[in-house]
């Protein structure tokens, strides 16, 4: 009689550790997926700061006109127009777009869209776009700011 319970726990014994081999395998592929997607997440967020800022960058070049009419080497208001170029940075290429729109209701200002668009490592579409208003207020004035008010 001793002998029978004995050898049904043997059996009951490998089969606790196939199923619990089963459940440690089944976590582990989990785990390695996980980190798959994490990987992932962590491109996309890196491309996606790396697209602010290009828009930043192009956002900051429309601001930085040295006069307000249009002028044969110089950078000026007149001059800021919808316009598309591409950046490659290694890590992904970007396609920068920018739409530039006068806006009625404000005389001498522009509306800018500047939209970076690029496909990820998964074959993912993504983008990122900043609106601004662009005041063509005389750069010359700009140091009146600075003057103490009496």
């Amino acid at each position: 009689m001793h002998t029978t319970p004995r050898r049904a726990q043997r059996g009951a014994t490998l089969f606790e550790a196939l199923v619990a081999f089963l459940v440690l395998s089944l976590g582990m592929v989990a785990i390695a997926r996980l980190q798959g997607h994490l990987r992932l997440d962590a491109d996309v967020v890196r491309q996606r700061s790396e697209a602010v800022r290009l828009a930043q960058e192009d956002m900051e070049g429309l601001r930085s006109f040295g006069l307000l009419n249009a002028a044969p080497g110089t950078r000026s208001f007149d001059a800021i127009a919808s316009a598309a170029r591409s950046v490659d940075t290694g890590s992904a290429s970007y396609l920068i777009e920018r739409r530039i729109a006068p806006v009625g209701a404000l005389p001498r200002t522009k509306s800018a869209a500047i939209t970076v668009s690029w496909t990820d490592r998964s074959g993912g579409a993504q983008h990122v776009t900043l609106h601004s208003i662009v005041a063509g207020s005389d750069p010359a004035l700009s140091a009146a700011l600075a003057l103490a008010s009496r």
